[in-house]
C-alpha cells in the first residue's frame, strides 16, 4: 500500500514490482485514480534504489490534494526524444510538453498496480460548542 502526504516536502514510496525494472530507468510514473469520484491524473518520482523493492521519491507538491482511497499504476518512466507528430504513440490530449520543443518522457512497461491513501489539505475539522445550552460536536469540511 502506498501512502503519501500532499503537504509533505519529499517522501518515499516502495513498491514490488511484478517485472524486472530496466536498468537505464532513474523515474517512475505513477497514474492515479480516487476511488471515491474516480478523479484520475499523474505524478513522477525519483527512483533510489532497484534491488528487489523499488523505493522511490516523491515531492509532495506533485501529490493529490485531496484525502482519501486511490488506486496507483506505476510504470517505468524512459526519457525520450522530441515528440513527432505521425512517430508519437502518445495521444495528445494526455500529453504534457510542447509538442516541438524539448523532449518527452515515454512511459514503459507496468511495473505494478497499488492501492494507496493520500492525505490530502482538505481534512475535516472538529469545532466543539461548550455553552451551557449548545453541548454537542460538529463536524465541518472545508472545500
Amino acid at each position: 500500500m502506498i501512502q503519501l502526504n500532499a503537504s509533505a516536502e519529499d517522501q518515499l514510496v516502495a513498491i514490488y514490482p511484478e517485472v524486472t525494472v530496466s536498468s537505464s530507468v532513474d523515474s517512475l510514473r505513477f497514474n492515479y485514480v480516487q476511488d471515491y469520484d474516480m478523479s484520475s491524473g499523474s505524478f513522477n518520482g525519483d527512483i533510489l534504489s532497484k534491488k528487489q523493492w523499488v523505493v522511490a521519491t516523491v515531492s509532495g507538491s506533485v501529490v493529490p490534494t485531496f484525502t482519501g482511497q486511490y488506486t496507483f499504476d506505476v510504470y517505468e518512466l524512459i526519457p525520450g526524444a522530441g515528440q513527432i507528430w505521425n512517430l508519437s504513440e502518445e495521444i495528445f490530449s494526455t500529453s504534457t510538453v510542447v509538442w516541438n520543443e524539448g523532449t518527452a518522457d515515454q512511459v514503459g512497461q507496468l511495473l505494478t498496480t497499488e492501492r494507496g491513501y493520500v492525505e490530502g489539505t482538505n481534512g475535516s475539522s472538529l469545532t466543539t460548542y461548550n455553552s451551557p445550552n449548545q453541548n454537542g460536536a460538529y463536524i465541518t469540511y472545508n472545500s
